[in-house]
C-alpha cells in the first residue's frame, strides 16, 4: 500500500500556493475596494456640486433681443438710443467710443444706408454725443414730431387698458414730448388722462406719489 507522505518540500509548496492564493485574493480585494472608493468619491463630488474641471459659459443673447433701427417714421429714435446704449454696456461692455465704432451693427435698411453715406462722405461723427445729435436730426423729423404730438394729445386710458399698461404707454410719449418736465408733471398728466370712473374711485389725493396712485388703481381693478 502506498501512503501519502508529506515531505517538507511538499508542505512548503502547499504553503506557498496558499499564501499566493491569499495574496491574490487580497490584491483583488484591494483593487475592488479602491474602485468602490473612487466611485464613492465621484458620487460624493457630484452630490456636493463640484466638477473636476471648471468651465466658462458664454451667454449669446437671442437675435430678437438686439435693438435695431430701420429708420421708419413709426419707430422711436430716442428709445432706440437708450436701448442700444444699455445693450452695449451690459452685453458687450462697451464704452461710448466702442459703441460709436460699432453702431452700424444695429442699423438696418434706411438707417444703415444713411450711416454708410456719412462714412463715404467723411461726415462720420467723432463722438457718441455728436452721433446722437445728427441721428435725431435725421430721424426725428418735423413730420414725425407732429405725429407724436397728436398721439400725445389723444392719449387717454382705454376702457380695457390696465393702469400698468397705460402708464407705460403714457410715459413713453411723455419722455419724448415733454423733455423738460419732471415726475410731478407726469402725475398731473396721469390724473388728467386716466379713465374718469377710475379717477373718482382712487382714494389718493393729487399730491400723492406716482407709486401710490398706481397701487390704488390696481386695488380698484382687482
Amino acid at each position: 500500500m502506498e501512503e501519502n507522505v508529506s515531505t517538507p518540500h511538499t508542505q512548503l509548496n502547499s504553503s506557498t500556493i496558499n499564501e499566493s492564493f491569499d495574496n491574490g485574493q487580497s490584491d483583488h480585494h484591494n483593487i475592488t475596494e479602491g474602485r468602490h472608493h473612487a466611485d464613492s468619491m465621484t458620487q460624493q463630488t457630484s452630490l456636493m456640486g463640484y466638477t473636476p474641471q471648471t468651465s466658462h459659459t458664454i451667454v449669446i443673447p437671442p437675435s430678437a433681443a438686439i435693438p435695431t433701427f430701420n429708420g421708419n417714421i413709426s419707430e422711436n429714435p430716442r428709445q432706440f438710443l437708450i436701448r442700444v446704449k444699455e445693450y452695449a454696456e451690459t452685453i458687450n461692455h462697451w464704452n461710448d467710443q466702442a459703441l460709436l465704432n460699432g453702431i452700424s451693427q444695429f442699423l438696418r435698411e434706411t438707417a444703415l444706408e444713411w450711416y454708410c453715406q456719412l462714412r463715404t462722405s467723411n461726415r462720420r461723427p467723432q463722438t457718441w454725443t455728436e452721433f446722437i445729435g445728427i441721428f435725431l436730426n435725421q430721424f426725428n423729423s418735423p413730420m414725425r414730431r407732429a405725429r407724436q404730438e397728436q398721439h400725445w394729445k389723444n392719449c387717454k386710458q382705454e376702457e380695457n387698458e390696465t393702469i400698468n399698461e397705460f402708464i407705460v404707454r403714457l410715459r413713453t410719449l411723455w419722455q419724448e414730448q415733454k423733455l423738460n418736465e419732471n415726475k410731478d408733471d407726469l402725475i398731473r398728466h396721469l390724473m388728467c388722462k386716466m379713465r374718469n370712473n377710475l379717477l373718482t374711485m382712487i382714494g389718493v389725493s393729487r399730491c400723492g406719489s406716482l407709486d401710490e396712485i398706481i397701487i390704488e388703481a390696481q386695488k380698484i381693478e382687482e
